[in-house]
């Protein structure tokens, strides 16, 4: 009984810091906010378009390997330094891979020289990100979520404080890009000094028969994670190709506020994943109970913050973005009334990563990303932004059914079956 009250306790305390580093993400949108009064809606447009395409290249730069990081730890901690040294070696060749996929990628999906460079810049961002989500990793597995929440944010301080700057001085969209490269430069530095008190070194090792361990088991996550990140950003990126740099302003000023009632389940899902792994591991009977209370809690949550930001949608939108986002409203409703899905759909990968689903989570979210192509490419031409909406709210719908009885199932199976 003591060592479950402490167990409670434990999770508890970490679920507070993961609140923490969730409710962080409050500043990122309060600086899309203010980039969304200084800037005009077509800059944001450009903003946001660049912001997509660099946050779907960022999944290449890591191939899952974060995700690997966060379950390879929580189960050995022993080894925590060697598998975390690894994932570094191996990253650097992924980052490497990603900015040159993002050079050619970017003048060939756009021919605006302004949106190129900010591609560009804010691929740069990302491949530092990359390796923080690395260090992210580590902190997790090692529940170590205080300081993790003190990375985290740091991280979204810097972001604010510098990009609210070069806003506010009249830098327009290439000073916000650059002002995004030079927080995540300092952080880089920051979290280095960092992880030689956590890990023993920061210097990456090239140990070619951990590296391909490491990688065979990343590479289902990490095809999940380039999947997911195209079925999330895949109608910004239409949007900005087939309609105006206007419209895809207002659709991102939407979506940025839908993001944002997904921070609850983020700290669900961020304290789960590595619970749920251990569980897997060493009490399997305890795992299922645990993951029904939790898919429960996020089914809750969904649909009263869903409500709420239904009801509440044109109020949002004035407050945060201003009248002339008014356009914004009806793509929020729409999204607003898929909350549930996606609520549950972080649950589920949790559940699905922790149980060694890799390969089905990665099909079924492919299934998605088509369904969410097809919408997107059938609805948007008639229906603009809000067809984008009603796109994504479709094919998340399909994704937690099918998702669900992937999940289910495993949960089922005996140990020795699975």
């Amino acid at each position: 009984m003591s060592h479950d009250g402490r167990g409670r306790f434990s999770f508890f305390v970490s679920s507070g810091y993961a609140t923490i580093s969730a409710a962080s993400a409050a500043l990122l949108l309060l600086l899309l906010m203010v980039a969304g009064r200084w800037l005009t809606a077509a800059d944001y447009g450009k903003f946001s378009f660049a912001l997509a395409l660099a946050t779907i290249v960022e999944t290449v730069m890591d191939i899952g390997l974060g995700q690997v990081t966060v379950r390879e730890v929580a189960r050995d901690r022993d080894a925590a330094g060697r598998i975390f040294r690894n994932v570094l070696g191996l990253k650097l060749l992924w980052v490497a891979g990603g900015l040159a996929l993002l050079l050619v990628a970017a003048p060939m999906l756009r021919s605006d020289v302004t949106v190129v460079r900010a591609c560009y810049l804010l691929g740069v961002s990302s491949a530092v990100r990359s390796y923080l989500l690395t260090v992210r990793g580590l902190l997790q597995g090692l529940n170590r979520f205080d300081v993790e929440a003190a990375v985290v944010l740091s991280d979204r301080v810097l972001l604010l404080v510098l990009g609210t700057a070069a806003l506010v001085g009249g830098y327009g969209l290439s000073g916000l890009c650059l002002a995004f490269v030079a927080a995540r430069a300092l952080m880089g530095v920051g979290v280095t000094w960092l992880v030689h008190s956590t890990a023993g070194s920061a210097v990456p090792t090239f140990d070619r028969a951990s590296w391909t361990s490491i990688q065979a088991a990343a590479l289902p996550l990490g095809l999940f994670m380039i999947t997911l990140n195209l079925y999330t950003y895949i109608d910004t990126v239409i949007l900005g190709i087939v309609r105006s740099d206007v419209e895809t302003g207002w659709y991102a000023a939407a979506y940025r506020v839908y993001e944002g009632l997904t921070y609850a389940p983020a700290v669900l899902s961020a304290v789960l994943t590595p619970r749920f792994s251990y569980l897997f591991v060493h009490d399997r009977p305890a795992l299922r109970p645990q993951f029904v209370r939790a898919l429960g809690v996020a089914a809750g949550l969904g649909l009263v913050l869903g409500a709420a930001s239904l009801w509440l949608a044109g109020p949002i939108v004035a407050l945060l973005f201003g009248e002339s986002y008014a356009p914004s409203v009806v793509p929020l409703q729409v999204l607003s009334a898929g909350a549930l899905f996606v609520f549950c759909t972080w649950i589920l990968h949790a559940a699905a990563i922790a149980t060694n689903l890799d390969r089905r989570l990665l099909v079924t979210t492919a299934v998605g990303l088509g369904s969410n192509v097809t919408l997107n490419l059938l609805l948007i031409p008639r229906w603009g932004i809000a067809g984008a909406a009603w796109a994504t709210v479709l094919a998340e719908a399909a994704t937690v059914v099918l998702l669900f009885v992937q999940v289910h199932h495993r949960m089922r199976t005996a140990p020795t079956q699975a």
